[in-house]
Protein backbone atom coordinates (compact mmCIF):
# COMPACT_ATOMS: atom_id res chain seq x y z
CA UNK A 1 0.00 0.00 0.00
CA UNK A 2 1.66 3.19 -1.20
CA UNK A 3 0.98 6.64 0.16
CA UNK A 4 1.23 9.86 -1.78
CA UNK A 5 1.58 13.56 -1.03
CA UNK A 6 -1.01 16.04 -2.29
CA UNK A 7 -0.33 19.80 -2.27
CA UNK A 8 -3.31 22.16 -2.48
CA UNK A 9 -3.51 25.93 -2.43
CA UNK A 10 -6.29 26.93 -0.06
CA UNK A 11 -7.31 28.58 3.19
CA UNK A 12 -7.21 26.75 6.55
CA UNK A 13 -10.60 28.36 7.32
CA UNK A 14 -12.23 26.96 4.17
CA UNK A 15 -10.67 23.65 3.22
CA UNK A 16 -11.32 22.10 -0.23
CA UNK A 17 -12.15 18.73 1.36
CA UNK A 18 -15.42 16.83 2.01
CA UNK A 19 -16.89 16.22 5.46
CA UNK A 20 -15.35 13.47 7.61
CA UNK A 21 -12.65 12.64 5.06
CA UNK A 22 -9.50 13.00 7.20
CA UNK A 23 -8.09 10.54 9.76
CA UNK A 24 -5.55 12.83 11.45
CA UNK A 25 -4.61 16.52 11.46
CA UNK A 26 -1.04 17.58 12.32
CA UNK A 27 -0.26 21.26 11.97
CA UNK A 28 1.57 24.32 13.27
CA UNK A 29 -0.26 27.63 12.68
CA UNK A 30 1.72 30.85 12.19
CA UNK A 31 2.85 32.30 15.51
CA UNK A 32 1.44 35.66 16.52
CA UNK A 33 3.37 38.74 15.39
CA UNK A 34 6.43 36.78 14.34
CA UNK A 35 6.73 37.31 10.57
CA UNK A 36 4.92 38.48 7.48
CA UNK A 37 3.94 35.66 5.09
CA UNK A 38 4.17 36.68 1.46
CA UNK A 39 3.72 35.61 -2.11
CA UNK A 40 6.54 37.14 -4.08
CA UNK A 41 6.62 40.83 -3.20
CA UNK A 42 3.07 40.96 -1.83
CA UNK A 43 1.96 40.36 1.76
CA UNK A 44 -0.90 37.86 2.10
CA UNK A 45 -4.01 39.85 2.98
CA UNK A 46 -5.86 38.68 6.07
CA UNK A 47 -3.13 36.26 7.07
CA UNK A 48 -3.30 34.61 10.48
CA UNK A 49 -0.64 35.89 12.86
CA UNK A 50 -0.79 39.57 11.83
CA UNK A 51 -4.02 40.47 13.65
CA UNK A 52 -4.16 43.81 15.52
CA UNK A 53 -4.87 42.09 18.83
CA UNK A 54 -4.08 38.64 20.25
CA UNK A 55 -7.78 38.06 20.92
CA UNK A 56 -8.48 38.30 17.17
CA UNK A 57 -5.62 35.86 16.55
CA UNK A 58 -7.16 33.30 18.91
CA UNK A 59 -10.62 33.84 17.37
CA UNK A 60 -9.22 33.18 13.90
CA UNK A 61 -7.48 30.01 15.08
CA UNK A 62 -10.74 28.79 16.60
CA UNK A 63 -12.51 29.47 13.29
CA UNK A 64 -9.83 27.34 11.59
CA UNK A 65 -10.24 24.57 14.13
CA UNK A 66 -14.01 24.56 13.66
CA UNK A 67 -13.40 23.90 9.96
CA UNK A 68 -10.92 21.13 10.78
CA UNK A 69 -13.59 19.46 12.91
CA UNK A 70 -15.82 19.37 9.83
CA UNK A 71 -13.34 17.41 7.70
CA UNK A 72 -12.11 15.15 10.52
CA UNK A 73 -13.62 11.70 11.02
CA UNK A 74 -15.32 11.17 14.42
CA UNK A 75 -12.54 8.80 15.52
CA UNK A 76 -9.77 11.17 14.37
CA UNK A 77 -7.33 13.37 16.28
CA UNK A 78 -6.01 16.93 15.95
CA UNK A 79 -2.43 17.76 16.96
CA UNK A 80 -1.50 21.46 17.05
CA UNK A 81 1.90 23.04 17.71
CA UNK A 82 1.80 26.63 18.95
CA UNK A 83 4.38 29.06 20.31
CA UNK A 84 3.95 31.93 22.76
CA UNK A 85 4.88 35.62 22.78
CA UNK A 86 5.96 38.18 25.36
CA UNK A 87 4.29 41.55 25.85
CA UNK A 88 7.04 44.13 25.56
CA UNK A 89 5.26 46.93 27.39
CA UNK A 90 5.82 49.29 24.45
CA UNK A 91 2.47 48.68 22.82
CA UNK A 92 3.14 45.45 20.93
CA UNK A 93 4.21 41.86 21.59
CA UNK A 94 7.88 41.07 21.42
CA UNK A 95 9.03 40.97 17.83
CA UNK A 96 6.77 43.80 16.65
CA UNK A 97 9.29 46.61 16.89
CA UNK A 98 9.79 49.12 14.08
CA UNK A 99 11.95 46.69 12.13
CA UNK A 100 9.69 43.66 12.28
CA UNK A 101 7.68 42.57 9.20
CA UNK A 102 4.46 42.48 11.19
CA UNK A 103 4.96 46.12 12.20
CA UNK A 104 5.74 47.28 8.68
CA UNK A 105 2.65 45.66 7.23
CA UNK A 106 -0.02 47.33 9.31
CA UNK A 107 -0.23 45.54 12.67
CA UNK A 108 -1.57 48.08 15.17
CA UNK A 109 -0.07 48.39 18.68
CA UNK A 110 -1.50 46.13 21.35
CA UNK A 111 -4.34 47.78 23.29
CA UNK A 112 -3.46 47.37 26.95
CA UNK A 113 -7.06 48.14 27.90
CA UNK A 114 -8.10 44.90 26.20
CA UNK A 115 -6.45 41.93 27.89
CA UNK A 116 -4.30 44.15 30.11
CA UNK A 117 -0.96 42.34 29.90
CA UNK A 118 1.72 43.48 32.36
CA UNK A 119 4.96 44.51 30.65
CA UNK A 120 7.40 41.61 30.10
CA UNK A 121 4.63 39.04 30.63
CA UNK A 122 4.01 35.98 28.52
CA UNK A 123 0.65 36.34 26.78
CA UNK A 124 -0.19 32.64 27.16
CA UNK A 125 -1.41 32.19 23.59
CA UNK A 126 -1.12 28.37 23.45
CA UNK A 127 -3.26 27.92 26.53
CA UNK A 128 -5.77 30.58 25.51
CA UNK A 129 -6.22 28.63 22.27
CA UNK A 130 -6.46 25.25 24.03
CA UNK A 131 -9.04 26.49 26.53
CA UNK A 132 -11.05 28.03 23.69
CA UNK A 133 -11.05 24.67 21.88
CA UNK A 134 -12.51 23.01 24.98
CA UNK A 135 -14.91 25.76 26.10
CA UNK A 136 -16.12 27.10 22.74
CA UNK A 137 -15.73 24.14 20.37
CA UNK A 138 -16.37 21.24 22.73
CA UNK A 139 -13.17 19.41 21.82
CA UNK A 140 -11.59 16.98 24.26
CA UNK A 141 -8.05 17.98 25.24
CA UNK A 142 -6.36 14.61 25.67
CA UNK A 143 -2.78 15.76 26.23
CA UNK A 144 -0.32 18.62 26.32
CA UNK A 145 3.11 17.60 25.07
CA UNK A 146 6.15 19.80 25.60
CA UNK A 147 8.59 20.09 22.74
CA UNK A 148 12.00 20.22 24.44
CA UNK A 149 14.44 21.82 22.00
CA UNK A 150 18.01 20.73 22.78
CA UNK A 151 19.38 23.05 20.09
CA UNK A 152 17.07 26.04 20.63
CA UNK A 153 18.23 29.53 19.69
CA UNK A 154 19.91 31.72 22.34
CA UNK A 155 18.05 34.71 23.78
CA UNK A 156 19.41 38.10 24.85
CA UNK A 157 17.84 38.09 28.32
CA UNK A 158 19.51 38.33 31.73
CA UNK A 159 16.65 38.15 34.26
CA UNK A 160 14.72 34.98 33.32
CA UNK A 161 15.33 31.51 31.99
CA UNK A 162 15.87 30.94 28.29
CA UNK A 163 12.76 29.53 26.64
CA UNK A 164 13.67 26.23 25.00
CA UNK A 165 10.28 24.60 24.55
CA UNK A 166 6.98 24.86 22.69
CA UNK A 167 3.54 23.33 23.18
CA UNK A 168 1.78 20.56 21.27
CA UNK A 169 -1.91 19.87 22.03
CA UNK A 170 -3.79 16.66 21.25
CA UNK A 171 -7.55 17.10 20.72
CA UNK A 172 -10.25 14.55 19.89
CA UNK A 173 -13.91 14.79 18.90
CA UNK A 174 -15.09 11.95 21.12
CA UNK A 175 -14.03 9.71 24.00
CA UNK A 176 -13.23 6.72 21.79
CA UNK A 177 -10.81 7.46 18.99
CA UNK A 178 -8.11 5.76 16.94
CA UNK A 179 -4.87 5.18 18.79
CA UNK A 180 -1.96 2.82 18.15
CA UNK A 181 0.55 3.89 20.80
CA UNK A 182 2.08 0.39 20.77
CA UNK A 183 3.77 1.54 17.56
CA UNK A 184 5.70 4.31 19.34
CA UNK A 185 6.48 2.87 22.77
CA UNK A 186 9.93 3.61 24.18
CA UNK A 187 12.40 1.42 26.11
CA UNK A 188 11.09 0.94 29.65
CA UNK A 189 12.96 1.92 32.80
CA UNK A 190 15.09 -0.79 34.39
CA UNK A 191 13.75 0.16 37.80
CA UNK A 192 17.27 0.63 39.11
CA UNK A 193 17.48 2.17 42.58
CA UNK A 194 19.48 5.24 43.52
CA UNK A 195 22.87 4.63 45.19
CA UNK A 196 22.33 4.18 48.92
CA UNK A 197 18.57 3.79 48.63
CA UNK A 198 17.03 0.90 50.55
CA UNK A 199 15.17 -1.77 48.63
CA UNK A 200 11.47 -1.56 49.43
CA UNK A 201 10.69 -5.17 48.48
CA UNK A 202 12.63 -8.45 48.35
CA UNK A 203 14.30 -9.17 44.98
CA UNK A 204 11.86 -11.89 43.94
CA UNK A 205 8.82 -9.73 44.65
CA UNK A 206 10.44 -6.81 42.84
CA UNK A 207 10.95 -8.93 39.73
CA UNK A 208 7.34 -10.07 39.86
CA UNK A 209 6.21 -6.44 40.22
CA UNK A 210 8.23 -5.49 37.15
CA UNK A 211 6.67 -8.31 35.15
CA UNK A 212 3.21 -7.15 36.16
CA UNK A 213 3.69 -3.44 35.41
CA UNK A 214 6.10 -3.16 32.46
CA UNK A 215 4.75 -3.59 28.96
CA UNK A 216 7.33 -5.67 27.06
CA UNK A 217 6.84 -3.44 24.03
CA UNK A 218 8.13 -0.54 26.11
CA UNK A 219 6.81 2.42 28.05
CA UNK A 220 4.21 4.90 26.86
CA UNK A 221 5.79 8.10 25.52
CA UNK A 222 5.98 10.76 28.19
CA UNK A 223 4.62 14.30 27.99
CA UNK A 224 8.05 15.84 27.23
CA UNK A 225 9.61 14.99 23.86
CA UNK A 226 13.17 16.05 23.15
CA UNK A 227 13.35 16.69 19.42
CA UNK A 228 16.11 18.72 17.80
CA UNK A 229 15.21 21.26 15.15
CA UNK A 230 16.04 20.27 11.58
CA UNK A 231 17.34 22.66 8.92
CA UNK A 232 15.69 22.89 5.53
CA UNK A 233 17.75 23.92 2.52
CA UNK A 234 15.45 25.10 -0.27
CA UNK A 235 16.96 25.15 -3.79
CA UNK A 236 17.70 28.63 -5.12
CA UNK A 237 15.75 28.03 -8.34
CA UNK A 238 12.48 28.07 -6.35
CA UNK A 239 13.05 31.75 -5.60
CA UNK A 240 11.78 31.60 -2.01
CA UNK A 241 12.55 30.09 1.39
CA UNK A 242 10.87 28.76 4.54
CA UNK A 243 12.23 29.53 8.01
CA UNK A 244 9.76 27.71 10.28
CA UNK A 245 9.64 24.06 9.18
CA UNK A 246 9.28 21.72 12.14
CA UNK A 247 11.46 18.57 12.23
CA UNK A 248 10.23 15.38 10.58
CA UNK A 249 10.32 13.48 13.87
CA UNK A 250 7.17 15.23 15.14
CA UNK A 251 4.78 14.14 12.38
CA UNK A 252 6.53 10.75 12.21
CA UNK A 253 5.67 9.88 15.84
CA UNK A 254 2.18 11.37 15.71
CA UNK A 255 1.24 9.72 12.41
CA UNK A 256 2.43 6.30 13.57
CA UNK A 257 0.62 6.62 16.89
CA UNK A 258 -2.69 8.21 15.90
CA UNK A 259 -3.46 7.44 12.27
CA UNK A 260 -4.35 4.03 10.81
CA UNK A 261 -1.91 2.57 8.29
CA UNK A 262 -4.91 1.36 6.31
CA UNK A 263 -8.68 1.82 6.21
CA UNK A 264 -10.68 -1.38 5.72
CA UNK A 265 -12.76 -1.12 2.54
CA UNK A 266 -15.40 -3.46 4.03
CA UNK A 267 -16.18 -1.91 7.45
CA UNK A 268 -14.56 1.51 6.99
CA UNK A 269 -12.54 1.28 10.21
CA UNK A 270 -8.85 1.94 10.55
CA UNK A 271 -6.77 -1.16 11.17
CA UNK A 272 -5.33 -1.31 14.72
CA UNK A 273 -2.24 -3.28 15.76
CA UNK A 274 -2.82 -6.68 17.38
CA UNK A 275 -0.25 -7.83 19.91
CA UNK A 276 0.67 -11.37 20.89
CA UNK A 277 2.24 -12.00 24.30
CA UNK A 278 4.02 -15.13 25.45
CA UNK A 279 3.79 -15.74 29.22
CA UNK A 280 6.73 -15.20 31.53
CA UNK A 281 8.61 -18.28 32.74
CA UNK A 282 9.99 -18.72 36.26
CA UNK A 283 12.95 -21.05 36.68
CA UNK A 284 15.18 -21.98 39.55
CA UNK A 285 18.55 -20.37 40.01
CA UNK A 286 21.26 -23.04 39.54
CA UNK A 287 23.32 -21.47 42.32
CA UNK A 288 20.55 -21.79 44.90
CA UNK A 289 19.62 -25.32 43.80
CA UNK A 290 23.19 -26.52 44.13
CA UNK A 291 23.54 -25.01 47.58
CA UNK A 292 20.40 -26.57 49.04
CA UNK A 293 20.63 -29.93 47.30
CA UNK A 294 16.85 -29.89 46.99
CA UNK A 295 15.67 -28.97 43.50
CA UNK A 296 12.08 -28.47 44.73
CA UNK A 297 13.28 -25.68 47.03
CA UNK A 298 12.62 -22.34 45.27
CA UNK A 299 12.97 -19.33 47.55
CA UNK A 300 11.96 -15.94 46.11
CA UNK A 301 15.56 -14.74 46.01
CA UNK A 302 16.67 -17.86 44.14
CA UNK A 303 14.25 -17.74 41.23
CA UNK A 304 15.04 -16.33 37.83
CA UNK A 305 12.59 -14.73 35.45
CA UNK A 306 12.42 -15.22 31.72
CA UNK A 307 10.39 -12.11 30.82
CA UNK A 308 7.35 -12.33 28.58
CA UNK A 309 7.67 -11.34 24.95
CA UNK A 310 5.19 -9.10 23.18
CA UNK A 311 5.19 -8.30 19.50
CA UNK A 312 2.78 -6.82 16.98
CA UNK A 313 1.52 -9.72 14.87
CA UNK A 314 -1.01 -8.02 12.62
CA UNK A 315 -3.81 -5.49 12.34
CA UNK A 316 -7.55 -5.80 12.99
CA UNK A 317 -10.73 -3.78 12.43
CA UNK A 318 -14.46 -4.34 13.00
CA UNK A 319 -14.52 -7.25 10.54
CA UNK A 320 -14.50 -10.72 12.19
CA UNK A 321 -11.70 -11.66 9.82
CA UNK A 322 -9.74 -8.73 8.37
CA UNK A 323 -9.29 -10.04 4.84
CA UNK A 324 -10.72 -7.10 2.88
CA UNK A 325 -8.23 -4.81 1.16
CA UNK A 326 -7.37 -1.45 2.68
CA UNK A 327 -6.81 2.05 1.41
CA UNK A 328 -4.32 4.50 2.95
CA UNK A 329 -5.35 6.74 5.82
CA UNK A 330 -5.45 10.50 5.19
CA UNK A 331 -3.28 12.95 7.15
CA UNK A 332 -3.93 16.69 6.74
CA UNK A 333 -1.82 19.75 7.48
CA UNK A 334 -4.04 22.84 6.92
CA UNK A 335 -1.01 25.13 7.38
CA UNK A 336 1.13 22.98 5.14
CA UNK A 337 4.07 25.33 4.68
CA UNK A 338 7.06 23.39 3.41
CA UNK A 339 5.11 20.11 3.26
CA UNK A 340 6.80 18.29 6.17
CA UNK A 341 3.64 16.52 7.35
CA UNK A 342 2.53 15.38 3.90
CA UNK A 343 6.05 14.21 3.03
CA UNK A 344 6.34 12.07 6.18
CA UNK A 345 2.78 10.77 5.78
CA UNK A 346 3.49 9.60 2.24
CA UNK A 347 6.68 7.79 3.26
CA UNK A 348 4.69 6.03 6.03
CA UNK A 349 2.11 4.73 3.55
CA UNK A 350 -0.58 7.35 4.19
CA UNK A 351 -2.01 10.02 1.91
CA UNK A 352 -0.60 13.35 3.09
CA UNK A 353 -2.55 16.51 2.19
CA UNK A 354 -0.77 19.87 2.50
CA UNK A 355 -2.90 23.04 2.23
CA UNK A 356 -1.46 26.55 2.25
CA UNK A 357 -2.54 29.99 1.02
CA UNK A 358 0.93 30.90 -0.20
CA UNK A 359 1.80 29.91 -3.76
CA UNK A 360 5.47 30.20 -2.78
CA UNK A 361 5.05 27.66 0.01
CA UNK A 362 3.02 25.34 -2.20
CA UNK A 363 5.90 25.42 -4.66
CA UNK A 364 8.33 24.45 -1.87
CA UNK A 365 6.01 21.66 -0.69
CA UNK A 366 5.61 20.35 -4.24
CA UNK A 367 9.38 20.19 -4.65
CA UNK A 368 9.98 18.68 -1.23
CA UNK A 369 7.40 15.90 -1.46
CA UNK A 370 8.80 14.71 -4.80
CA UNK A 371 12.52 15.32 -4.31
CA UNK A 372 14.43 11.98 -3.94
CA UNK A 373 16.81 13.49 -1.40
CA UNK A 374 14.05 14.79 0.86
CA UNK A 375 12.11 11.55 0.62
CA UNK A 376 15.26 9.61 1.53
CA UNK A 377 15.79 11.90 4.53
CA UNK A 378 12.21 11.28 5.66
CA UNK A 379 12.87 7.52 5.45
CA UNK A 380 16.18 7.82 7.30
CA UNK A 381 18.11 6.61 4.26
CA UNK A 382 21.24 8.01 2.58
CA UNK A 383 20.65 10.56 -0.13
CA UNK A 384 20.60 8.81 -3.54
CA UNK A 385 23.27 9.56 -6.08
CA UNK A 386 22.22 12.06 -8.77
CA UNK A 387 21.16 10.62 -12.12
CA UNK A 388 23.62 11.20 -14.95
CA UNK A 389 22.25 13.74 -17.47
CA UNK A 390 22.50 11.26 -20.33
CA UNK A 391 20.88 8.35 -18.52
CA UNK A 392 17.48 7.24 -19.77
CA UNK A 393 14.54 7.08 -17.41
CA UNK A 394 13.80 3.62 -16.02
CA UNK A 395 10.08 4.29 -16.52
CA UNK A 396 10.15 5.18 -20.21
CA UNK A 397 8.96 2.55 -22.61
CA UNK A 398 11.78 1.04 -24.64
CA UNK A 399 10.97 0.98 -28.35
Amino acid sequence: MNGRAIVLRGDARNLPLPDESVDLIVTSPPYYGLRDYRDGDESLAGQIGNEPHPREYIDNLLDCTREWMRVLKPEGSIWVNLGDSYYSGRGAPKGQDAKSPARRFGVRPLDRSGLGFPPKSLIGLPWRYAIGCVDDLGLTLRAEVIWDKPNGLPESVTDRVRRSHEHWFHFTLQRRYYSAVDEIRQPASDYSRRPGAQRATPPGQRRRAMADTVNPLGALPGSVWEVASQPLNVPEHLGTDHYAAFPMEWPRRIIRGWSPPGICTACGEGRRPVCERTPMVWRESPTIAGRTGDRSYKPASGTMLTPPETRITGYACACPTPVAPTRPGVVLDPFGGSGTTSLVAATLGRHGVSVDRSADYCRIAQWRTTDPGERARALGLPKPQPVHPGQDSLFEEIA
